[in-house]
């Protein structure tokens, strides 16, 4: 009991750790293939995490962020195909994403659904998105 047990089952702990070589294994796990087909090593911090969500978190510390649950939605959208494509484009460019945009209006099929159908991935019944942000009624004359 007290300070020194604690100090003893957390050497313990860590010892068991080491023997099963699992201590840092998030930092010697292999590269993981992204789906346009590059191999990316997994970083040993959050850094990237933090930085793709230090937008989001200083839109609402300033007050910056949609007023309706329309427009949460749409940001919501646009915000996730967008991260998304960087993931699925070998080189994110302001060029390239809309290349690739323009190219599902040609094939009707966005590379998502596409990556979908290859992987034999179920599509949802409902949309999470739904659930989540219900769709208000348009009001009349607004598209």
């Amino acid at each position: 009991m007290g300070l020194e047990d604690a100090y003893r089952l957390l050497n313990e702990e860590v010892m068991r750790l080491v023997l099963a070589e699992q201590l840092f294994e998030f930092v010697t796990a292999s590269p993981v293939q992204q789906p346009n087909g590059e191999m990316k090593s997994i970083g040993g911090t959050n850094n990237e995490a933090e930085r793709t969500l230090r937008f989001p978190a200083e839109a609402r510390k300033t007050g910056r962020t949609n007023k309706t649950l329309i427009g949460a939605r749409r940001q919501t959208v646009l915000k996730s195909v967008l991260e998304s494509l960087r993931l699925y484009l070998s080189k994110y460019t302001l060029q390239k994403t809309i290349e690739e945009i323009n190219r599902w209006a040609k094939v009707g099929q966005s590379c998502f659904a596409q990556l979908l159908e290859k992987l034999k991935i179920p599509k949802a019944e409902s949309p999470l998105l739904d659930r989540l942000f219900p769709k208000e009624p348009q009001p009349l004359g607004i598209v």
